[in-house]
Parts: structure tokens; sequence; C-alpha cells
């Protein structure tokens, strides 16, 4: 890291710092998904894990796999819809973090982003996230 002398430091010095804040505040907010939501494998025709939260661009999942950063899947999700029941949607993700679940640490927690997704499917998400979560 580059050492800084206090008489010379100027606002350019500290923009990576700055550019890193900036895009912490610009994710978007998370709600805690209630229900029991299960993640498949299309390609493997294994289970991932359970949703354990959820954003517009994405979720995160508890997992008894480590997935690589950067990995990227296609995957189906059986979602509860409040009024067509049980509904399953495909989607395609991108594993972005990856870390030990703090309460049990033989899972995962996984970050995944939607990369892929069909209007149907992401409204099927929105009214089941909707329906069976709340704010962090």
């Amino acid at each position: 890291m580059k050492q800084l002398n206090p008489r010379e430091a100027c606002l350019k010095d500290f923009e990576p710092q700055a550019a890193k804040l900036e895009k912490l505040r610009q994710r978007p907010p998370r709600t805690a998904y209630t229900a029991l939501a299960k993640v498949y494998d299309i390609v493997n025709k294994t289970t991932i894990g359970y949703i354990g939260d959820v954003s517009t661009s994405g979720f995160m999942l508890f997992s008894g796999l480590a997935l690589p950063i950067n990995q990227r899947r296609l995957v189906s999700v059986d979602l509860p819809h409040p009024k067509q029941g049980q509904t399953t949607i495909e989607l395609g993700l991108r594993v972005v973090w990856s870390k030990p679940e703090k309460r049990n640490q033989q899972l995962q927690a996984i970050g995944c982003e939607i990369m892929a997704i069909e209007p149907h499917a992401k409204l099927s998400l929105l009214r089941s996230s909707m329906a069976y979560s709340h704010k962090t």
C-alpha cells in the first residue's frame, strides 16, 4: 500500500477507498427469506442449497458445498408462491462470495448474482420474496 505523507496527501490519494465505499452503498437492500426455497443445479442434477435472503439482483444461499468464486451455474429454484402454490423457476447465476456460515460451520453462506432470468421467473421470485420475507 502507498505510504502517504500528510503534507502531500490529497483527495485523489483516497479515491480507491471512496469508490469501494460507494459500491457498498449501491448494493440493493436485502430481505431475509423465511420460506424454504431449494436451489438445484440443472446440469449436475444436484441440490446446491436453500435461499437465505433475497435482493433485486441476487440472493444468498446456505449450502453444504464450497462453490468457487466467479463460477456460473444454471439452476432451478422451487419457490412457494402466495397464490399459485409451489412454482419452479430457472435462472443463471454467478457466485460472488462464499464464507462459512456463522452459526453452523459445516454450511457455506454463498452470495449469488442473478445473471439471466426470464421476466415471468423474476416476477415469481419478487412475489415470493414479498410474501415470505422481512427486512434484515
